[in-house]
């Protein structure tokens, strides 16, 4: 399933959302970014900026998508102003959505050994094949996000998102298996860049 000769994609993870902060499951919840999280957001537009100087690319001449929940709107607003040039229009896509966490979503990360024992030890075996109640596993995630790559990525792209996604995206592009993806933490100030089947991180 691994799309290694895909065309290039950035793709910025949103900044910090005070649940971020705090270790609290936040899935689809609609939960805005905080000041620190609009400050990230603003490092990585300038990181892309370089990034596309750097790789001889037109930022008017990427085609631009983005999750529809609003800390990723935000930050998709916030990267676009470190630009001076005319942009293409976003498009916003429901595929891109975060991982749903169900049941677990408002609930600090502390308290679910506590009220959910059992899926706390399920979940720590393996955070790729969990599948919270009335959530999504990484399966079904990735059976989305696929599909979106099929219906949308036809030349280079930016792509703002979320964490979950982007641990999706890599394991698309780069076909690295979800023992490996569950370690990674993709950080809230950096872009991450996937072509040829390759993935590389750069950060502030």
């Amino acid at each position: 399933m691994a799309h290694a000769e895909w065309p290039l994609i950035y793709f910025v993870r949103h900044g910090q959302t005070d649940w971020n902060r705090t270790s609290r499951f936040q899935g689809q919840r609609d939960v805005p970014l905080n000041d620190h999280g609009r400050s990230q957001a603003k490092s990585s537009g300038e990181i892309l900026r370089e990034l596309i100087t750097r790789d001889g690319g037109d930022p008017g001449q990427f085609d631009w998508f983005c999750s529809p929940l609003g800390r990723t709107r935000e930050t998709m607003e916030i990267v676009r102003a470190q630009f001076n040039e005319p942009l293409p229009e976003v498009t916003f896509d429901n595929r891109l959505r975060e991982i749903s966490f169900g049941h677990l979503e408002g609930i600090l990360a502390s308290d679910v050994q506590k009220l959910f024992p059992e899926e706390h030890a399920q979940r720590s075996q393996s955070k790729w094949r969990h599948r919270p109640k009335d959530g999504e596993s990484y399966a079904e995630v990735i059976e989305r996000v696929d599909e979106f790559m099929h219906d949308h990525i036809q030349r280079p792209s930016i792509v703002v998102a979320h964490g979950g996604v982007a641990r999706t995206f890599r394991h698309l592009v780069t076909g690295e298996p979800g023992h490996v993806l569950d370690k990674w933490a993709p950080s809230q100030e950096a872009v991450f860049r996937f072509q040829n089947g390759q993935f590389a991180e750069y950060l502030a």
